[in-house]
């Protein structure tokens, strides 16, 4: 993954829209990463990989006793 300053981000923006479709770039301050830019079509396919991890997880929390299927489809409500 590309890493660029705040700095440089911001004076080469465009650089920075044009290399996403490769690969997700790092923004960092002061020697911390604050954001990663990414596709919108890269941000998609893991908030599809989120949403079917957060179902297998209440899946199996049901199937194992933890939770009922009211308490995992109301966190389900409450999180989507």
């Amino acid at each position: 993954m590309k890493v660029l300053s705040s700095t440089e981000a911001r004076q080469n923006f465009s650089a920075v829209l044009s290399s996403i479709n490769v690969e997700p770039v790092s923004i960092s301050k002061q020697d911390k990463q604050i954001a990663v830019v990414m596709s919108s079509e890269r941000y998609n396919e893991l908030t599809r990989l989120e949403d079917i991890l957060y179902t297998k997880a209440a899946e199996l929390a049901i199937k194992e006793g933890f939770a009922s299927d009211k308490e995992t489809q109301d966190l389900m409500d409450s999180i989507a």
